[in-house]
């Protein structure tokens, strides 16, 4: 099945099938949970699995209810596959099936893309998401058990067990964040496909729910606290260590961008707007409809910082002039707008 992305370039977001994702170079969720686990340790392999269940499930669970994706039981598993390996996440295959016991090898796995090696078993999100797609296809709790993973060598390919039990559990739903509105400056994208991978504005690629970060931040804050900001702040740099891999120029050439007004287009983290003096010096960096303020909880407070991270990380790439940043107002307060002011 064909997937139909949309850039609303009025907006700065993506939209698939009307559910706004971000796009993201692949291995960008492997290159945070490396970063996360970096800080605190391998107790949030429990954290991952949680938040990319959650946030997968409810994204799979809104296109079967905007009927994108129809079918029960097989029907819907060969659809669920074919549309994970379009969204860049990898290729599912379906190795055995006896009774309450599915054996699968993933190609590609979004999770395991960057070559790193580890002594176990790392793919902490790619098992949240086969958690919450195979609640959708039995209808019943699951046990994701990795058995192979690529991180640990000697494998080009990733091998889980899923345990389907007998309970069914309720399960979290995290809302999607869906467009239905008629929109002129929506501008089909062309996902360009290969055996296991994708790439969108020549970036090898990969697409998630929009709800992914701010779900995770906002359940690491409830455990640590405000230093959840310092990390969030270093995935922002790991991300932008992902883009400049890319020659970004291109994408400006392309799209008649300039600086930092290119971001948008590689991702669909929000419009940006920037203010210059009279000698062009860039002073602040207005961001609209930003990823990062999405409210998953009742905090109001500043909550950009993997935003403002990732804009830093970039600025010396894009506009030739290393930035720093300091968040000044932030739309998850204010309902409007994130503004970040810089120094050089």
């Amino acid at each position: 099945m064909e997937l139909d992305l949309e850039y609303d370039e009025s907006k700065g977001i993506y939209l698939l099938n009307k559910i706004r994702v971000l796009v993201l170079p692949k291995g960008s969720l492997e290159a945070i949970q490396n970063s996360v686990n970096t800080i605190l340790g391998l107790a949030t392999k429990g954290i991952f699995y949680e938040v990319s269940s959650t946030v997968f499930y409810s994204f799979f669970q809104d296109l079967i209810k905007n009927k994108v994706i129809k079918g029960r039981g097989e029907d819907l598993e060969a659809k669920l596959f074919e549309v994970i390996k379009e969204m860049g996440l990898g290729r599912l295959n379906k190795i055995n099936q006896d009774l309450n016991l599915y054996k699968i090898s993933i190609e590609g796995n979004f999770n395991s893309f960057l070559n790193l090696i580890y002594d176990a078993p790392y793919c902490f999100n790619s098992n949240g998401l086969l958690t919450g797609i195979y609640r959708l296809i039995t209808n019943k709790d699951v046990e994701v058990i990795e058995t192979k993973c690529r991180t640990t060598g000697g494998s080009d390919a990733d091998f889980v067990d899923i345990n389907v039990s007998e309970s069914k559990s309720q399960y979290s739903y995290i809302p999607s964040i869906i467009s239905n509105k008629e929109n002129e400056s929506l501008k089909k994208v062309e996902i360009i496909k290969d055996d296991v991978n994708i790439s969108i504005n020549s970036i090898a690629s990969e697409i998630i729910p929009v709800t992914y970060f701010p779900y995770l931040f906002s359940k690491l804050k409830s455990i640590i606290g405000p230093g959840v900001y310092g990390i969030e702040s270093q995935a922002g740099k790991e991300l932008a260590k992902l883009y400049q891999q890319y020659n970004l120029e291109l994408i400006v050439e392309k799209y008649g961008k300039e600086g930092l007004d290119v971001l948008p287009v590689i991702s669909g983290m929000g419009r940006i707007n920037t203010l210059k003096t009279e000698l062009n010096y860039l002073i602040e960096v207005d961001v609209y409809n930003s990823f990062n303020a999405l409210h998953i909880d009742d905090s109001m407070e500043k909550r950009c910082f993997l935003l403002g991270s990732l804009i830093s990380g970039l600025s010396y790439k894009l506009t030739g002039t290393s930035l720093k940043l300091s968040e000044k107002e932030c739309s998850a307060t204010n309902g409007e707008v994130c503004k970040f002011a810089f120094e050089q």
